[in-house]
């Protein structure tokens, strides 16, 4: 029976001899990529020397080999690093939202390594799996535990398909407890039109320091607030959509707007108006209430064309930047409970108060009906209809 090939990247025996005074040689065959058999040799002052000489070339030849090959015995962190290598390139590709491949590092690198990083993949179990998960739910939240686990997933998914596990372990945590549904928040129309006369009041304040000289390009970002809460009203799009929307995405005569880009931050490359809504969502073309053209006009015919609203020197402004602007001017005028994403929230109410179908709200969202009414609608009264008709349940007589 004829021997067995050596597998692919390993090595057979090793052999040694002295070929010089002091001076020993260490050799082996190794089986390359392309199945030949290669001899490597490595020489050393003595014969220990010069096996561990080699064994180390041996080490380096094999990675080389196997390049991307994992196993059963490779642990977890090497394969989050290939993994994240592998989403990188679809980023690059534009098959994935680099802002979702950010997400997915920060989660690695703040639970998931941290926990199982030098556990190999046959180690990894349910049991773990599931603990990691509710100890971040207990110690952040929902949402937060909700994302490792998808991140928790996507990893193990990969090893699987690499033959470094049979099954995904992920598919078997229990589900997350959300516990009590938060109540949507949203503004009325008369807090609306207050919150923006205080936001002009602010605005004209801030031209100028505590000794009232001028601070210039300085005070963009506040004179802008206004028209940014204005646009998100009109529109209901993300704060990283709004401001991403160049003079040339305002149809004024149309009384349109067309919402297709995104601002990221990506590592290497800073601010990125990347194709498509959060989350790579197709694009919006919505039309505009009257109230508002004007103003976008104006924005419009100032922008020449660049960013709608962007820093004193043309540039596209930080997402995250304004909404720390939003926040310390928010507080200042009495709302520090409103964040960027209320005003979203109050479109749809607004729609929902004015009797559209959900279809509607919706579509004004570009979200599925099943999201816009779990986490954009208040809660109203449902049985207007049913109520009415039992008032006549006793007739005149209402039993009082």
């Amino acid at each position: 029976m004829p021997r067995p090939p050596l597998p692919i990247g390993t090595y057979g025996v090793i052999r040694t001899k002295l070929i010089a005074p002091k001076t020993w040689e260490a050799s082996a065959r190794f089986r390359m990529a392309d199945g030949r058999l290669k001899r490597v040799g490595r020489t050393g002052r003595s014969k220990a020397d010069a096996v561990t000489r080699l064994k180390k070339a041996m080490t380096t030849l094999a990675a080389e080999v196997r390049g991307d090959e994992i196993s059963g015995d490779t642990r977890m962190k090497r394969i989050a690093e290939m993994w994240t290598a592998e989403l990188d390139r679809e980023a690059n590709l534009g098959d994935r939202s680099p802002g979702t491949v950010r997400n997915y590092r920060s989660q690695l690198k703040n639970w998931i390594t941290p926990a199982i990083g030098e556990l190999q993949a046959r180690e990894l179990t349910v049991t773990t799996c599931d603990r990691l998960v509710k100890k971040v739910q207990d110690a952040t939240s929902y949402d937060t535990a909700k994302s490792v686990r998808a991140v928790l997933t996507g990893l193990c998914s990969y090893a699987v398909r690499h033959g470094a596990m049979a099954l995904n372990p992920v598919r078997s945590v229990g589900r997350l407890a959300r516990g009590t549904q938060k109540e949507v928040v949203a503004l009325d129309r008369d807090q609306c039109s207050d919150l923006l006369m205080n936001l002009e009041r602010l605005a004209d304040n801030k031209r100028t320091d505590s000794r009232g000289r001028s601070i210039g390009s300085r005070a963009q970002v506040w004179q802008d607030l206004p028209d940014i809460v204005r646009t998100m009203l009109a529109t209901g799009v993300r704060l990283g959509e709004l401001l991403a929307l160049t003079g040339n995405d305002v149809d004024p005569q149309e009384r349109t707007v067309a919402v297709g880009h995104h601002l990221i931050r990506v590592n290497g490359q800073g601010l990125v108006r990347a194709a498509n809504r959060k989350g790579n969502q197709s694009g919006l073309l919505l039309r505009l209430p009257e109230w508002s053209v004007s103003m976008l006009r104006r924005r419009k015919l100032a922008s020449g064309g660049g960013p709608l609203f962007s820093t004193w020197n043309g540039e596209w402004l930080d997402p995250s930047n304004v909404i720390h602007r939003i926040q310390e001017a928010f507080a200042d005028v009495g709302y520090g409970w409103v964040t960027s994403h209320v005003f979203r929230k109050t479109v749809a109410s607004v729609l929902d108060e004015a009797g559209l179908p959900l279809s509607a709200i919706a579509d004004q969202l570009g979200n599925t009906q099943k999201v816009a009414d779990k986490h954009y609608r208040k809660r109203r009264v449902a049985n207007e209809a049913s109520a009415a008709a039992l008032e006549g349940m006793f007739g005149e007589d209402t039993g009082a």
